[in-house]
């Protein structure tokens, strides 16, 4: 999954950003951050099946539904994560991402 959704030069503007919310508040911008954020995060994680839902589109972007069935490498503990992420567009080009949890 990681080359799938990383980000590249003819979809994301160069300074987009990366928001993840799960009660972190976190942003990385550009694209090495946000790269290494994903890598830090495939690192941990196993990623054993996905379910993608979408696009729901707007008129400043889009939204994608995500479920993943996740495992965690340093407890082997597996688990259902489902979240959206919030694409916005400008100029032709993915400018901000944001990812938001369910809380059940």
């Amino acid at each position: 999954l990681t080359g799938e959704f990383e980000p590249n030069d003819r979809l994301w503007s160069p300074k987009f950003s990366s928001i993840e919310g799960h009660g972190v508040a976190l942003e990385w911008v550009g694209k090495k951050a946000v790269e290494a954020k994903n890598a830090g995060w495939h690192e941990q994680n196993t990623i054993h099946g996905v379910s993608v839902e979408g696009p729901y589109v707007g008129a400043t972007g889009f939204a994608v539904k995500f479920q993943m069935e996740v495992e965690e490498k340093s407890t082997g503990r597996r688990k259902t994560m489902q979240e959206v992420g919030v694409y916005s567009i400008k100029n032709g080009k993915i400018v901000r991402e944001e990812f938001m949890y369910s809380m059940s």
